[in-house]
């Protein structure tokens, strides 16, 4: 199971020139943190296995940390704001060390395409995490509980999502 931080680009890109925020959130949308990253003029390029660029110069991600949830999500923006997808990793556990929020991820993924479209991601990871004795059956049940749950309300409330992202995104610039 991977622990991923919330600074961990800034963390491996120490030289690159991108900024880095952290805001703790108590408001009627969200509770939790938030980071933001702007990737102005770096060099780090990140892309999907599907050659989909998600990280590059001038773009922008926000993540959400909720620590009474078991889903974290991840907002890419592209250098004029328009959204690339939103990535919800099903967590283990969500939390804060030493004042860093972090995910312990579950492998499996439910991504929500620009155009609307709901995909289940890493089932396959998943299924081989449980077969390495890697997560328990009980970890397995849990993420594919959440990933299912997460789904349908996406697929009623998909609208929603965008206008909530966007809120965050000017709260940030």
């Amino acid at each position: 199971m991977k622990k991923r931080y919330a600074n961990r680009h800034k963390l491996n890109h120490p030289n690159s020139d991108l900024i880095y925020l952290l805001k703790s959130v108590e408001d009627k949308n969200f509770k939790g943190d938030i980071s933001f990253y702007d990737f102005k003029n770096t060099d780090i390029k990140i892309t999907t296995p599907k050659g989909k660029i998600i990280i590059d110069k001038n773009y922008k991600l926000l993540e959400f940390y909720d620590y009474s949830s078991k889903i974290k999500l991840s907002t890419f923006y592209d250098k004029d704001n328009n959204i690339i997808e939103w990535y919800f990793d099903i967590a283990n556990e969500i939390g804060k060390e030493n004042g860093v929020p972090y995910e312990e991820d579950l492998y499996l993924d439910v991504v929500v395409k620009a155009n609307g479209d709901i995909v289940l991601l890493d089932e396959d990871e998943l299924e081989n995490a449980l077969k390495t004795n890697d997560i328990t059956k009980e970890q397995y049940e849990m993420a594919y509980k959440e990933a299912n749950n997460l789904i349908d309300i996406l697929k009623v409330k998909k609208e929603k999502l965008r206008s909530f992202t966007n809120y965050y995104l000017n709260c940030f610039e």
